[in-house]
């Protein structure tokens, strides 16, 4: 057993740190995969180097709750909605909390696995000149790719089943459902205001769930950050409470206390510069059904003196409660917001006599 956990850290240490063991304790690729516990010990070797470089990548995927599917593809999830705890006097009755918040009935969601994966080819002249190093750049990069389709996969559930807040696209200017950011002259110009967060986290409250968590692309913190120098309020007031903006720091305790997290498959059109937003309740954003977890399986090629590994795993991403812990905002203008134009009581429809009382107090003030 003391060998085996040997040979395997020695075995990961060589996929990228090669060079910088000694010659005397190093492996050569051919007597590891000769070797009695290759068959064992290499599959675990390949799925760690992998893991390891998926797992600063599976950002969001990391919301969602695991669950293991021992049987069948599939597994059906009730729309429970959010409930809640009650004072119980003594012989009293404890009350049922079967909460129906999605309406039209309590609802399910049928969550399917699916298998994924690619594969990537070693050379004989790899493995006989021993390039444990150029090995391990395949798998490191496998495994990115793989955390990297997760990622994706769980963006598409939250577009597809999270409850829209707002959609440029949806909607036209002054609508209920379309941002309220104004562009220079006033008008509205299909950005994200302060305010509009605001909406988006009194939507996930109203269903029973807590705003905990903002998640956008990362070059989206750049534009709210010049937003808050033109305004002086804007999502850097969720953050840091200061228009002195620094994206190392913006994962902080603050005034809401919102976390941020910033992914670079949160979906963004470059062509139309416009993005997509999320608000979420990140301890009730849906499951990920896990079937298999990332295997590995292995096959030669010999009339190209090719060796060829297969990666995969297997599973299915479900968003629970409607979506209603998750708050969306789409398609969104990546562009400026200017302050919204001050009102004047001129500008006002207010009934005759009662303007020169509003002036006289607006003045006043």
């Amino acid at each position: 057993m003391e060998k085996s956990i040997e040979l395997h850290e020695k075995y990961t240490k060589m996929m990228g740190y090669a060079g910088k063991i000694p010659a005397s304790q190093r492996v050569t690729v051919s007597e590891a995969l000769t070797s009695a516990d290759a068959n064992i010990l290499l599959p675990k070797v390949i799925s760690t180097v992998v893991l390891e470089a998926a797992e600063p990548l599976t950002l969001v995927s990391n919301l969602f709750q695991k669950v293991t599917l021992n049987e069948g593809r599939s597994m059906e999830f009730i729309h429970f909605g959010a409930i809640r705890a009650f004072e119980i006097a003594e012989g009293q009755e404890y009350p049922n909390q079967s909460l129906d918040i999605t309406g039209g009935g309590i609802g399910s969601v049928d969550v399917k696995v699916k298998k994924y994966g690619l594969r990537i080819s070693i050379t004989d002249e790899m493995i006989s000149d021993s390039q444990w190093d150029v090995i391990g750049l395949h798998l490191r990069a496998a495994g990115r790719a793989l955390a990297a389709k997760k990622e994706e996969i769980c963006f598409t559930e939250f577009r597809k089943a999270g409850h829209v807040v707002f959609d440029g696209d949806m909607f036209t200017a002054g609508q209920d459902g379309y941002p309220t950011g104004r562009g220079f002259n006033g008008e509205y110009n299909g950005t994200l205001a302060a305010e509009d967060i605001i909406d988006m986290a009194v939507s996930i409250m109203s269903a029973g769930f807590q705003p905990t968590t903002i998640i956008m692309h990362p070059l989206c913190w750049s534009l709210f950050a010049k937003n808050a120098a033109l305004e002086g309020t804007s999502i850097a007031a969720f953050g840091q409470g200061s228009s002195n903006f620094d994206p190392r720091n913006y994962n902080t305790s603050n005034a809401l206390g919102l976390e941020v997290i910033f992914s670079p498959f949160v979906p963004f059109d470059q062509e139309a510069k416009k993005f997509d937003f999320y608000l979420v309740d990140k301890n009730n954003v849906g499951v990920m059904l896990v079937k298999d977890e990332v295997s590995t399986e292995q096959f030669d090629d010999p009339s190209r003196d090719i060796q060829t590994l297969k990666l995969r795993e297997r599973y299915g991403v479900g968003v629970l409660n409607g979506g209603l812990a998750i708050s969306v905002a789409k398609n969104i203008k990546f562009a400026k917001t200017y302050p919204a134009p001050e009102r004047k009581f001129a500008d006002m429809a207010l009934p005759s006599d009662m303007q020169g009382a509003a002036a006289k107090q607006h003045d006043e003030i």
